[in-house]
């Protein structure tokens, strides 16, 4: 997949903080797309970035205008030994205005790509079950829908369900 013109793909550093709460806040305040309700401070962003797990990066999608898309890619499991040492889970936001136009797509193949080279063979994640664009997007990536668990998350006070889905990176 290629970058769309004018965007740059590359990994975020705490300094990337702002924009990615800008983008991560806007998904949220959309109240449709996320499973995520409570905003994000900069100072939250800027740790989290600062503090992910090894094995983990964050990826920012950059246009002239700044942040216009990010995406994490972290284990999938911590608290055991090794069993889960080969599966990661992945979170993709875009601002509303970037959607639709590739940017995912090419952060999703950067991602992999990065996901491949530190170990990685799958990626297991989650959506919401009302969410059918990230469902169509998932969908075109190669995830399979795994299954879905009926009223799994309380979102804005609804519960909500919640598709698992996987993608295996290599053959």
């Amino acid at each position: 997949m290629s970058v769309p013109s004018g965007i740059s793909i590359r990994r975020a550093t705490p300094d990337d903080a702002a924009g990615v709460a800008a983008v991560l806040n806007g998904v949220i305040a959309g109240g449709r797309h996320s499973l995520l309700d409570t905003p994000f401070t900069e100072a939250e962003e800027r740790l989290y970035i600062r503090e992910l797990p090894e094995r983990s990066f964050l990826h920012i999608a950059e246009a002239a205008g700044g942040i216009i898309a990010f995406q994490t890619v972290v284990p999938w499991n911590t608290f055991t030994t090794r069993e889960f040492d080969h599966v990661a889970t992945m979170g993709t936001y875009v601002d509303e205005r970037h959607r639709r136009r590739g940017v995912g797509a090419a952060l999703a193949a950067a991602s992999f790509a990065r996901a491949l080279e530190m170990g990685y063979e799958k990626i297991f994640t989650d959506l919401r079950a009302d969410n059918l664009d990230s469902l169509g997007y998932h969908l075109a990536l190669g995830f399979t829908i795994i299954g879905t668990a009926r009223r799994h998350a309380r979102v804005a006070g609804r519960d909500i369900g919640v598709i698992f889905i996987e993608r295996f990176l290599k053959g």
